[in-house]
């Protein structure tokens, strides 16, 4: 079995232990939601295209849940076993896990009792409110298992277990792409279908994972005690990347409402292909920051600042590299991936989407080249414990600017000022993250006092 050593070996060499699973993991998860779109655009046109991204909000809000627990948990874990207080790490996967496990079974009930109001929140039309529903019933109830699936998955990648992680989410996807085409292109179960699939697909790659941690396989399995303090730790350092979900599920819900005053069912259905289609180049510039949450954590756990400070200009140069390479690469076949969402005759019947599409999407996806410094950095500073930097990052690249900008550039320069809003947006966002580097320079973790404070501390350990 390959081994690593988190304090000794070259930063390059376990980045790629840990991003390229992690990728694969992310690509595979992303697949979920874009293989919904694709095969409910083939299947049941972009009326119920329009309607599954009406639902689409309810995705980020779930997983900011989770992202609260899970990589506020992961950061404290790592950092506890760069201690060699395995014990400590533990008592927060359990506390973590059960909590979250009885909390989301709660909620996903609650939610399906008052579906129809919640389908009228996220701005659904009285024409698309049925399939909204009926997609929305099946989520809810399924949602335990959307949560602590992904919530295993960042468990399990911390307990030094990256491969197995991917494994999960390569068979829920894979089951999940087999199951949304027998429910519907062989049963024809219509856009519930999609969603039982999607459900059972999540429930598959929770499987997978759990055995792991109930054959006590790693240095993390659960023990039989809860610790409420554990849980709120978990959580406070966990805000700013649930945060960063929770804006996107607000910022979605913004973007659909007012798409459909503008232009209708058919703007929100362009919207939908942008977001589905952009799933992949969100996964892997996430995959590179998750690359480096373990080290960084672990690192600063053993209080080696700056190999900490080595692995954040690492990270930051990739991002800035991929990001680019991605642009160029989605430019060259942005009218290839258009097409997987539209049913083979949209020509005859919208000779205009396709192309209107396109041309949306190549100005939306210049902000993800930003995007993944932004993210990079964000996450960075979760995995080292400066909340507060990190939170005004997320906050900056997610929310305020998009706000502020989205209601004034749809009224002045209509549907192009709303494709123009997201790179924009995160221009701003990266100036903010220009400052907040600058501040931890001069007076965070990156300053001299700080490093030598350190070094001092652990000479007298």
């Amino acid at each position: 079995m390959f081994q690593i050593d988190l304090r000794n070996d070259p930063i390059k060499k376990l980045f790629f232990y840990y991003f390229i699973p992690s990728l694969c993991a992310m690509i595979a998860l992303s697949t979920y939601s874009m293989v919904d779109g694709i095969f409910v655009g083939k299947k049941l046109g972009e009326e119920a295209l329009g309607a599954i991204s009406i639902c689409w909000p309810v995705f980020p809000v779930m997983i900011a849940y989770e992202l609260l627990f899970s990589l506020g948990a992961a950061s404290i874990v790592s950092y506890f076993l760069g201690k060699n207080e395995v014990h400590r790490a533990r008592l927060i996967f359990s506390s973590v896990f059960y909590f979250v496990a009885l909390s989301t079974l709660v909620a996903g009930v609650i939610l399906y009792l008052f579906v129809d109001e919640i389908a009228f929140l996220l701005g659904s039309s009285e024409t698309l409110k049925p399939l909204v529903v009926a997609y929305l019933e099946v989520i809810f109830m399924g949602s335990v298992f959307m949560v602590l699936h992904p919530l295993s998955d960042v468990f399990a990648i911390n307990d030094r277990q990256p491969i197995l992680a991917m494994v999960a989410m390569i068979v829920g996807a894979g089951a999940n792409i087999i199951l949304n085409y027998l429910f519907l292109f062989v049963f024809e179960m219509g856009i519930y279908g999609s969603a039982l699939a999607t459900i059972m697909g999540h429930t598959i790659g929770f499987l997978v994972l759990l055995w792991h941690f109930l054959l006590k396989r790693g240095k993390l399995y659960f023990i039989r005690r809860f610790s409420l303090r554990a849980v709120i730790s978990s959580a406070k350092s966990g805000v700013p990347q649930a945060v960063s979900e929770l804006s996107a599920g607000v910022v979605m819900l913004l973007f659909n409402t007012t798409i459909m005053g503008i232009a209708g069912e058919r703007g929100v259905s362009i919207y939908g292909i942008i977001m589905y289609s952009g799933i992949i180049f969100f996964t892997i510039l996430l995959s590179i920051a998750q690359g480096i949450q373990p080290i960084a954590s672990f690192s600063y756990g053993a209080g080696n600042l700056e190999r900490v400070k080595n692995i954040f200009l690492f990270g930051v140069s990739v991002s800035i590299g991929v990001g680019i390479f991605i642009y160029l690469i989605f430019y060259g076949f942005d009218g290839h991936l258009v097409r997987l969402f539209l049913q083979d005759d949209i020509a005859s019947r919208d000779p205009y989407l396709l192309g209107d599409t396109i041309g949306a999407m190549n100005v939306y996806y210049i902000g993800y080249i930003l995007l993944g410094v932004n993210i990079v950095c964000a996450i960075f500073f979760q995995s080292v414990q400066r909340t507060a930097s990190s939170f005004i990052i997320t906050i900056s690249y997610t929310l305020v600017f998009l706000v502020i900008l989205l209601p004034i550039m749809s009224k002045e320069y209509g549907m192009s000022g709303i494709w123009l809003t997201y790179p924009i947006s995160q221009f701003l966002a990266f100036l903010v993250v220009i400052g907040v580097i600058l501040y931890e320079v001069k007076s965070g973790i990156f300053s001299r006092n700080f490093i030598a404070g350190n070094k001092l501390w652990k000479k007298k350990k």
